[in-house]
Order: structure tokens, then sequence, then C-alpha cells
């Protein structure tokens, strides 16, 4: 096998690896979209009414997991740095700093 053929089948397999990429961007992008659609309404209550329902609750048998105040603030602070973090590596790639 000749450079010029080695070049061009490590080319395909690079190929084919941004191809998979591009799949699974297309995938996340829908994800994306979808997200403030699950974060805002559970943003809004965690800030206004769940404090009331809490407390109204503390006293009967009703428990789940959302009942720990650290629960659902982690999760909404988790998703604002991951989202930060997705921002700050389009930002490199964007300016071609693949590092």
């Amino acid at each position: 096998m000749n450079n010029a053929e080695e070049r061009m089948i490590k080319a395909k397999e690079m190929y084919d690896a941004v191809a998979s990429d591009n799949e699974k961007l297309k995938d996340f992008i829908e994800v994306l979209k979808e997200m403030p659609e699950r974060m805002e309404p559970l943003s809004d209550y965690y800030f206004n009414e769940w404090i009331e329902d809490l407390t109204e609750l503390e006293e009967t048998d009703f428990h789940n997991e959302v009942m720990n105040q650290d629960s659902i603030y982690e999760e909404i602070a988790d998703q604002y740095d991951m989202m930060k973090e997705i921002i700050l590596i389009a930002a490199k790639y964007i300016n071609k700093d693949f590092n």
C-alpha cells in the first residue's frame, strides 16, 4: 500500500468518526432545545411554592426525593454549570482551539 492509500484509509476512519459525532450532536441539540420545557417549571415551583408544599407535607406520611431541598437545587445548579461548560467548549471549537 502506498502513502496516498494509507492517508485515504485514515481519512475514511476520521470521516466515519466525525459523521458519528454529528449524529450524536443532532440528538444532543434536540435535548438542549427541550431542556427549558423541563427546567423552567421545576425552577418556578422550587423558588415559589415548594417551601409551602414542603411545610404542609412534612406533617404527613408523604415523602419523595424532592422534599429534600438540596436535591432540586443541586440539579438546577448542575445543569447550569454543565451549560456553561458546553458554551466554553463550543467557544473554543468555534475559535479553532481544539485542545
